[in-house]
């Protein structure tokens, strides 16, 4: 069997959302960031324990490709801005004082994964939850804070992973901010005034040939990675598009899409969320790492399974990109007949690098 990768972590970045969310709220998630903390758990796991988390991060492949997908997508991470896209993973392992990792895992994390191991006093709940917090805020450059509270701890963990990313994308085509303006969202519970930034004249890859609705792809500077959105016709709902969409199909629409000049209008907007990973994975057939017969014996000679799952998300679209600062740009705004793209109802979206979801979402 041929492992196809995107199709699969396509498939399961829609799986997250629909078990995460509902289709009445905003929402974003970053199956990127899960499912590498989940390999990363996925290359210490045996039995079981591993055949759950592979069938959940690449169903029907091996454990093998699920280490060469995800830690060649870590590896592969842009760290700087020269090219337009800066996109920054750290993985960091907290182990408590009174356990350590054994070295070939050790080594397989830190070489495949670029984990930093960090001993810590988990007992010590306050120093311990402000450590995280501090790797986190600068990780995420100040985006995401205080993820860790002290009672969030257990009393009897001896091990936490943290995976936190920042995205900072600017667009090929920067909008003008003199051209933003309010107009009406036609949201889930009713209509309401949001900033929308316009495009006028200009070429970008759409869609509206499909069961589903409008595909809108936004480039980058960096054209390896995209902002899409998908929203669905006016005969549909964001909830149908949800229950029958699938990693294949969307893959497909967005591969489909082709160069089209026109005038295009996109909302402007900011998401936080977080969920409860251990929740929504169960839904998702993982349970064997969350119980006492987790088999983790190549993380560690002490016995350990999995207690929570937490994952925060923040994204923010801006005239100049994603997480990104203002500036300004003059344009003409001429009068035409251009065909007219205009994302003012819910819609999904997302981030792309090549074909893998970064970022996924719902604008309700």
């Amino acid at each position: 069997m041929v492992c196809s990768a995107a199709v699969l972590s396509s498939s399961l970045a829609l799986s997250l959302l629909r078990h995460s969310s509902s289709p009445s709220q905003s929402f974003v998630l970053s199956p990127f960031s899960l499912n590498s903390a989940l390999s990363i758990v996925h290359d210490g796991a045996n039995g079981n324990t591993q055949k759950e988390l592979t069938n959940l991060l690449l169903n029907g492949c091996t454990p093998a490709d699920v280490t060469n997908h995800y830690s060649s997508l870590t590896l592969s991470l842009p760290s700087n801005n020269d090219t337009g896209v800066s996109f920054k993973s750290a993985n960091r392992f907290y182990v408590d004082n009174s356990i350590s990792l054994k070295n070939d895992y050790q080594k397989h994390v830190e070489d495949k994964y670029k984990v930093k191991v960090q001993g810590l006093k988990l007992g010590n709940k306050p120093e311990a939850a402000k450590e995280m917090n501090k790797f986190v805020e600068g990780a995420t450059n100040g985006k995401i804070k205080d993820v860790m509270k002290p009672e969030g701890i257990s009393d009897d963990a001896k091990a936490i992973l943290i995976n936190a990313i920042h995205f900072l994308g600017y667009w090929k085509y920067p909008f003008n901010p003199m051209s933003t303006n309010s107009y009406k969202f036609k949201g889930v519970a009713g209509e309401r005034e949001m900033k929308f930034m316009n495009h006028f004249a200009k070429k970008f890859p759409v869609n509206n040939e499909n069961e589903f609705g409008l595909a809108l792809l936004l480039p980058y500077k960096d054209e390896q990675y995209r902002f899409f959105f998908l929203m669905p016709k006016e005969t549909s709902n964001l909830d149908k598009v949800r229950k029958e969409l699938t990693g294949e199909k969307l893959v497909h629409i967005l591969k489909s899409s082709q160069d089209v000049y026109g005038d295009f209008t996109v909302p402007k907007f900011k998401i936080e969320s977080k969920l409860d990973g251990v929740d929504v994975l169960k839904k998702l057939g993982v349970s064997n790492i969350f119980s006492n017969g987790a088999d983790l014996s190549k993380v560690s000679d002490t016995p350990l399974k999995i207690s929570k799952i937490q994952h925060n998300a923040v994204i923010e679209t801006n005239e100049l990109g994603t997480e990104a600062a203002a500036s300004t740009m003059m344009e003409g705004v001429p009068m035409s007949l251009r065909p007219q793209f205009t994302i003012d109802r819910p819609s999904l979206y997302g981030i792309l690098r090549n074909d893998d979801i970064l970022f996924l979402g719902q604008l309700a």
